[in-house]
């Protein structure tokens, strides 16, 4: 009985794996795929992945065509902008993100300034993405600290008020050209490392100078409230600002 249970599953498997392949909707991205632990899947219908900026303001990039990349690679060049960020904050067992009461507060900081808590009053209109950013250890993998930051809608980057929360500050971040992998469904920090991990060995294979590869971004468009198959976040490792210059 329990043999032939294993095989109806096997079958129901293999069903549902030749549904979704005759349909075109997902591939792995095997070009990353040098550790077998890493699951990148891409969604190739543009159509099935929700509107990204849910009509919110995103920052602008333009797309870098003239580069043989594998499938789910892009270069992007982002223009110089301002973000409202956090201070510096530990990870908790290694995570930027999962049980961080730290993020918790900055975040509420930071939606609070967009809110009015700032030195002008002005309410704005929260963008997206939501940016975290994880410092890693060349050696040994481990984030060191992180941060959290929204970015600042364009009419009020180059005034932008001052918060009145201590714990967070207006930075700038110059234009840079940054290597970019989607990650499509859940986007647990444990998961990301093994994301950067994966495009780092990437650009190292393709020798690519000049990256700031102990940097993790990672771009949160969508997430909490909608199901797992909407979620969509990018994970971004940029050139140093000199070596793009």
């Amino acid at each position: 009985m329990a043999g032939r249970a294993l095989h109806q599953l096997m079958i129901l498997l293999l069903t549902v794996v030749t549904v979704l392949g005759s349909h075109g909707k997902y591939h792995a991205v095997d070009a990353l795929n040098v550790d077998p632990e890493i699951d990148l899947i891409e969604i190739s219908e543009f159509d099935s992945l929700p509107n990204i900026c849910n009509g919110k303001e995103c920052p602008k990039y333009g797309d870098v065509t003239n580069m043989k990349l594998p499938s789910g690679v892009k270069v992007r060049d982002y223009p110089e902008m301002n973000w409202i960020s956090s201070s510096r904050y530990q990870p908790v067992a290694n995570s930027c993100l999962e049980g961080s009461d730290d993020m918790v507060d900055y975040y509420q900081e930071l939606y609070n300034y967009f809110k009015g808590v700032n030195t002008m009053g002005l309410l704005m209109e929260r963008t997206v993405p939501i940016r975290v950013i994880g410092q890693v250890d060349p050696d040994t993998g481990d984030v060191k600290y992180c941060h959290l930051m929204f970015y600042i809608p364009e009419m009020y980057s180059v005034n932008a008020p001052a918060p009145l929360s201590v714990g967070i500050f207006v930075g700038h971040n110059w234009e840079k050209r940054c290597y970019v992998v989607s990650i499509n469904g859940n986007y647990t920090w444990k998961r990301t490392l093994k994301v950067h991990k994966a495009l780092k060995s990437f650009l190292n294979r393709r020798k690519v100078e000049g990256v700031q590869q102990d940097e993790l971004i990672l771009d949160i468009y969508s997430g909490y409230g909608v199901p797992n198959s909407r979620k969509y976040s990018e994970l971004l490792i940029c050139m140093k600002v000199d070596e793009f210059y």
